[in-house]
């Protein structure tokens, strides 16, 4: 776990001569190591909330399914309405079962920005059985095999959480570390998000110019013999959700 970063960038390097992807890939459904664990092809960022409902109809209809619902003035002088923020999907489960827990939450705009989906999370909590959990290298090989080197590795920390990101521009191909600006970014996009600030229209011309518009992100947390008790993995449309938030702060919908 001491040499995480140092084994994403080994791999990275040997998986080097596939080129960069055409878009942000998803994980193959194939690929029954990802299957376990990361966002799968069902959902894609850009979907309309209309297309991710008869998705969930027709694959995830078993699943318990929780909407919540934020504020949104749709017309400049008209009183809120209120819109589907997030939609959250639990994986139904007989005792005995493993994962413990099988979450995706899917994040949308605004009617502002069309009621799009930005975001894709999926988060898993497996059994204590050791046959039931995803070696620390095999999720490294994983990721590695899908994104290459991460933009950042962090951890593991004092809880045992790593970390890893994974940024691309618009045409989905990874971004160039330079002075680390995407990272820098997510504090400017929490104040963003706590009313704190209001220079969205600032960040998107930063997100462009840095081609930061679309986060891959894996968290896990590491238990005895390095197999992993928790993962978390995320796909975000980082533009499309500050763009939103800039159309939605003009209406004073924040």
């Amino acid at each position: 776990m001491k040499t995480l970063a140092t084994t994403f960038f080994l791999l990275s390097a040997a998986l080097a001569h596939a080129g960069p992807p055409a878009k942000v890939p998803s994980s193959d459904p194939d690929d029954m190591t990802a299957r376990r664990f990361l966002t799968g092809s069902d959902f894609e960022t850009g979907m309309t909330f209309a297309e991710v409902q008869a998705v969930i109809s027709r694959r995830y209809a078993d699943w318990q399914k929780t909407e919540n619902r934020l504020p949104v003035k749709t017309k400049q002088d008209g009183a809120p309405a209120t819109f589907v923020a997030t939609v959250e999907l639990k994986s139904p489960r007989a005792p005995g079962d493993s994962p413990l827990s099988d979450v995706y939450r899917l994040s949308f705009t605004s009617p502002l920005s069309g009621s799009v989906l930005y975001g894709i999370t999926r988060d898993v909590k497996f059994s204590h059985l050791p046959k039931d959990r995803i070696a620390t290298g095999q999720w490294v090989r994983t990721l590695s095999a899908y994104w290459g080197e991460p933009y950042a590795v962090v951890g593991p920390d004092e809880d045992k959480l790593v970390s890893a990101a994974f940024f691309f521009n618009d045409a989905g191909v990874a971004t160039a570390r330079g002075d680390g600006f995407c990272t820098k970014m997510f504090a400017k996009l929490d104040a963003i998000s706590r009313n704190a600030a209001d220079n969205t229209r600032e960040v998107i011309g930063e997100i462009e110019k840095e081609g930061c518009h679309f986060l891959v992100e894996a968290r896990a947390i590491v238990g005895e013999h390095d197999l992993l008790v928790r993962t978390l993995s995320r796909r975000t449309d980082v533009h499309a959700y500050v763009k939103d938030m800039d159309a939605r702060q003009s209406r004073g919908s924040r």
